[in-house]
C-alpha cells in the first residue's frame, strides 16, 4: 500500500509499507521544449498548507511539473488519477491504512517529490486524461496537507517523456541502474513492472554496509547505516510510466530501495528484496 509519511528516509522506514511519494533535500527535474509548464506553490497557514496556481484544466501530454515551496519545512506535489468521482479525501483515506490493498480506481501519477523550504523542483512526465489530485503528505497528520484537483482533458497521455544521461528502472522486486555519477544527475526513472515503485537512495555511512542497510530496514534498531537526511527519491509512479528527475549524489555506495507495497496489500516492496547496493562513481 502507498504509506503517508515520506519526507525523510526515516519516516518511512518506520511504516511497514510504501510511501506515496519521497525526495528529501534535492530538486527533481527536467526539461523539454515539448512539455507544457504546470506550475504550483505552496504555502503554509498555521498548521496547514495550500497549493495555489493549480489550473481547472491542463492538456493530456508530456507536462514539466514544478513546485515552489514557500513553507518553511518539506513540502510535495504527489500526483494521483482517479476513475470516476473520488474526492481527494477519498485518497487520503485509501493511503492511510497501510498495508491495506489499493482500490482500481487510484493510479499514482507521479509528480513532484519533497522540496526542501524556499525551493523549487520539477520533473518531467506524461499526463493521462482525467481526474488528479495533488496531496502533500509532509504533515503531522494527513488532513491537514495541501490538496488541489485537476482534470486533464484530451488525448496525448501516451507521450514519452525525454531520454536522459543516467536511468533507474524499477521492476518487480529489483532496480537497475546506469550513468550515475558525483553531482547533479538528469535520471529517467522507469517503472517497467506491474506494481508501483519508487526509488529511495541513501548513502551508506563508512564502515557500513548494504547488508547493515537490510538489518536495519528489517528491524530499526540500532544506529542507522545509512545516512537518512541525504536521501533522494523519486516520486511514485504507476506500472509501465516514467519521469526525467534531478538527482543529487555524491561519491560512494547508495542503498537504493523501494518502500510501495504490491495492489493487493501486503509488506513493502524492501521486503520482498527490492533493496540493492549502488556505487556512485
Amino acid at each position: 500500500m502507498l504509506a503517508v509519511k515520506a519526507a525523510r528516509l526515516r519516516l518511512a522506514l518506520c511504516a511497514p509499507v510504501a510511501v506515496l511519494c519521497v525526495l528529501a533535500g534535492c530538486g527533481q527535474g527536467g526539461s523539454s521544449t515539448e512539455a507544457k509548464p504546470l506550475n504550483l506553490e505552496l504555502t503554509e497557514s498555521g498548521d496547514n498548507t495550500s497549493y495555489s496556481g493549480t489550473p481547472r484544466e491542463v492538456p493530456a501530454g508530456l507536462v514539466r511539473v514544478s513546485l515552489k515551496n514557500g513553507g518553511k519545512t518539506p513540502h510535495e506535489a504527489q500526483m494521483v488519477r482517479v476513475d470516476g468521482e473520488h474526492t481527494a479525501d477519498e485518497v487520503v483515506q485509501v493511503i492511510s491504512r497501510e498495508g491495506g490493498p489499493i482500490p482500481e480506481w487510484l493510479h499514482p501519477a507521479g509528480g513532484v517529490s519533497i522540496t526542501p523550504p524556499g525551493q523549487t523542483t520539477t520533473a518531467v512526465q506524461p499526463l493521462e486524461e482525467g481526474t488528479h489530485h495533488v496531496l502533500d503528505l509532509q504533515s503531522e497528520g494527513p488532513s491537514k496537507g495541501a490538496q488541489a484537483t485537476f482534470n486533464v482533458t484530451g488525448g496525448g497521455g501516451d507521450a514519452e517523456p525525454p531520454e536522459a544521461p543516467a536511468t533507474v528502472t524499477a521492476s518487480e522486486y529489483k532496480f537497475e541502474t546506469s550513468g550515475l555519477k558525483p553531482g547533479k544527475n538528469r535520471v529517467r526513472f522507469d517503472n517497467a513492472g506491474q506494481e508501483y515503485h519508487h526509488v529511495i537512495m541513501a548513502p551508506i555511512k563508512p564502515g557500513k554496509t548494504i547488508d547493515d542497510a537490510r538489518k536495519f530496514l528489517s528491524t530499526e534498531k540500532g544506529e542507522p547505516p545509512i545516512d537518512e537526511e541525504k536521501s533522494v527519491s523519486s516520486a511514485v509512479i504507476d506500472a509501465g510510466s516514467s519521469q526525467v528527475i534531478d538527482l543529487e549524489l555524491e561519491k560512494g555506495k547508495y542503498a537504493a530501495v523501494c518502500f510501495i507495497s504490491d495492489r493487493k496489500g501486503g509488506p513493502p516492496h524492501a521486503a520482498k528484496g527490492m533493496l540493492m547496493e549502488v556505487d556512485v562513481q
